[in-house]
């Protein structure tokens, strides 16, 4: 598979280590569909590996869609052993209290599964931590269920059934059936959120850990304080207004001035560094458009209109046009030549 713009958002391997052994129990051989998706699965067991965010998703998206489960993220978590993911999973075992728990999600889950929003606050009646991915994350419904099971696994280690106190809101589309939800994660959980939510009671969060070993969980949160979270490369300017671009198409507000005004520059002095870069805006706004575009077609079942909306134009007439121009096809031609030679 070819890198795109996604491919920068990087997640821990060792999320993606229990995935492979819940396939084999229900029957599929996933190691081919990993190296499809352009990921390693003899990667997934190593240290400190990190891998692409999007290119899990897709794996975990094919292995639901080759199941016929649209619950596979959630059951996959009990395939996963203890402290997969290294110092992360290490720690949450050894939160001495839920509070802990959150905290240290809140500032360390960016580090191992990159997400756009990462928030925790915590108020006299409850605690409200939210994330969600970036845009340029098309499809990982499988992955967050995953994580939030996860994620409830060490919760209902503390709270026993007084995890079912914690509401769950999720941005998936609601499932056929919501049981396992239920079983699983909590009964108060709903879906169709604009982003995933849990929300804690205040009376839970100092609830102890029976199970906690206060050093270890010291020692990791020093291990996981040493990851440097990704940093974008201030000296690349190019590189930012790329990555903005991509996430911000949908906007159809993107200016050079804009972008030169959010970097800290004159619009003279971006000018110059596209210049220099062989590029300039309008290339890179219809750059992003075109690899968007083809993959929206291919890997979504959305309208063509929805696409052209999202991708910033005002008009199918446009989209068709631009659509001509990239692939030599009308946007809707470029689907069914490519759905006929799967």
């Amino acid at each position: 598979m070819k890198p795109t713009l996604a491919d920068q958002f990087k997640v821990a391997a060792g999320l993606a280590s229990g995935i492979g052994r819940y396939a084999t129990s229900v029957g599929i051989d996933s190691d081919p569909i990993a190296r499809a998706c352009g990921l390693d699965p003899d990667r997934f067991t190593v240290l400190g590996e990190r891998v692409s965010l999007d290119r899990v998703c897709r794996y975990m998206e094919a292995l639901a869609l080759i199941s016929g489960d649209d619950l596979f993220g959630l059951k996959s978590a009990a395939a996963f052993e203890r402290g997969a993911s290294g110092p992360f999973g290490y720690a949450m075992m050894n939160a001495p209290t839920v509070r802990d728990c959150l905290v240290f999600m809140g500032r360390n889950l960016q580090k191992i599964s990159e997400t756009s929003i990462c928030t925790l606050e915590i108020g006299s009646r409850a605690a409200h931590f939210e994330w969600t991915y970036s845009p340029l994350i098309l499809r990982r419904t499988q992955f967050v269920d995953l994580g939030t099971a996860q994620t409830f696994h060490h919760f209902r280690a503390i709270l026993g059934d007084d995890v079912r106190k914690i509401r769950l809101e999720l941005e998936r589309s609601k499932p056929i059936n919501t049981n396992l939800f239920k079983r699983l994660l909590t009964p108060n959980a709903t879906f169709n959120a604009p982003v995933n939510s849990l929300i804690l009671p205040a009376e839970i969060l100092d609830r102890t850990n029976p199970q906690a070993d206060p050093r270890l969980f010291a020692m990791m949160c020093q291990q996981m304080a040493s990851i440097e979270p990704r940093s974008v490369d201030l000296n690349d300017p190019v590189a930012m207004v790329r990555l903005h671009v991509a996430e911000s198409l949908s906007a159809n507000t993107l200016t050079l001035a804009g972008e030169a005004e959010r970097l800290g520059m004159s619009a003279r002095t971006l000018q110059r560094r596209l210049t220099d870069a062989g590029t300039s805006m309008q290339t890179i706004v219809d750059e992003c458009r075109k690899e968007m575009a083809e993959r929206l077609l291919l890997e979504t079942d959305l309208t063509l209109s929805s696409i052209g909306y999202k991708i910033g134009f005002s008009a199918p007439a446009a989209f068709t046009r631009s659509a001509i121009r990239w692939f030599g096809v009308t946007p809707s031609e470029f689907r069914e030549k490519h759905m006929k030679a799967r």
